[in-house]
């Protein structure tokens, strides 16, 4: 045998082992598989001790996080777009109008009710990650606003608005603090655009672009309102200080092959209530990133699926990580990696 092909063999040889390894350590590291919406899973979500699934078809599929095993609580309302809020409830939007709807997590009773002003035209409705505030994203006149309301759904007001016709931009996504203190948004304006607004005091905090990255298209903050994390689609997760803008850490994924109809990008990303792991989901790829907050280390990753990865959420006590899956009902716990 020639010295060439021994040490092809080898290489091949070697090859095999790391992904054996790296395919033990993903299996590892999950603990339960559970059976989630058939459709698919649009977004993962904790609420208290709640682990809340919404489907592609705006269904809840509801556990909780102290018991796995017991078959979940599902609701089926007619949404264009839900969202868990405080104390066991959920808002959505009545379809084909802008009616907002606070219900139970059954979806059965129909607590309050907000409508959004005449002709708008609502987009998205997210909460801050207590789930004591929400912000709803709609268009009025050609006029992007975004309104604030609490999880007993009393009064919208508006906190953002920015006319479509005077400013040339996307707004992809916004976050709000626990306290409703800060709200940001992130999206483009030639280059990755985000700014943050001082809700309390009605002033712009920053704005800023960043000609280095093309979009911003995922914003979170900290569970402390100190921090905010930005995704700018492919492969980098910039921290900012939610005072100044100011890049205090860029945590980057490597670069790898895709099929030439796929590219890589950032599906999702979460914070760990504790405040001390960032978790990050690459497509197609299907791996989770964990790195320690503290240090900006990366802690480990694994491997979450063989379909794509629509979702994840931490559990209350920061131990385990759920994904979701966007095309298959599979919803996996695993235990996040220790701080090394």
């Amino acid at each position: 045998m020639g010295k060439n092909k021994k040490v092809g063999i080898a290489v091949i040889i070697v090859i095999i082992f790391i992904i054996l390894i790296f395919n033990a350590n993903s299996k590892s590291n999950l603990i339960r598989q559970m059976q989630g919406p058939i459709e698919g899973t649009e977004s993962v979500l904790t609420s208290g001790n709640n682990l809340i699934v919404i489907s592609k078809n705006n269904h809840t599929f509801t556990w909780q996080w102290d018991n796995l095993r017991k078959w979940p609580m599902v609701a089926k309302p007619n949404a264009a777009f839900i969202t868990p809020v405080f104390d066991n409830k959920i808002v959505y939007n009545l379809s084909n109008s802008g009616k907002l709807i606070l219900t139970d997590l059954k979806a059965e009773k129909e607590i309050s009710s907000l409508s959004l002003p005449y002709g708008s035209e609502p987009k998205r409705v997210k909460t801050s990650s207590n789930h004591n505030f929400g912000i709803v994203s709609f268009i009025e006149n050609d006029v992007l606003k975004l309104a604030l309301f609490d999880s007993a759904l009393k009064d919208l007001s508006i906190v953002f608005q920015k006319d479509t016709n005077e400013e040339k931009f996307t707004l992809n996504d916004f976050d709000i603090t626990d306290g409703a203190d800060l709200i940001a948004g992130t999206g483009k304006k030639d280059k990755a655009w985000i700014f943050v607004k001082d809700i309390k005091n009605d002033k712009i905090v920053f704005e800023k672009t960043f000609d280095e990255y093309n979009q911003f298209t995922i914003v979170e903050f900290s569970p402390d309102g100190k921090t905010i994390y930005v995704a700018e689609k492919v492969r980098f997760i910039l921290a900012l200080d939610s005072q100044t803008g100011a890049v205090v850490r860029i945590y980057e994924m490597p670069e790898y092959q895709t099929p030439a109809h796929q590219k890589q990008n950032i599906s999702c990303l979460a914070i760990s209530p504790d405040n001390k792991v960032l978790a990050v989901d690459t497509e197609p790829a299907c791996t989770i990133w964990f790195w320690d907050i503290a240090s900006g280390k990366k802690i480990d990753e694994i491997h979450a699926s063989d379909l794509t990865v629509s979702d994840i959420a931490f559990s209350p006590d920061s131990k385990y990580l759920a994904t979701g899956c966007l095309v298959s009902p599979e919803i996996k716990i695993w235990k996040v990696p220790q701080l090394k």
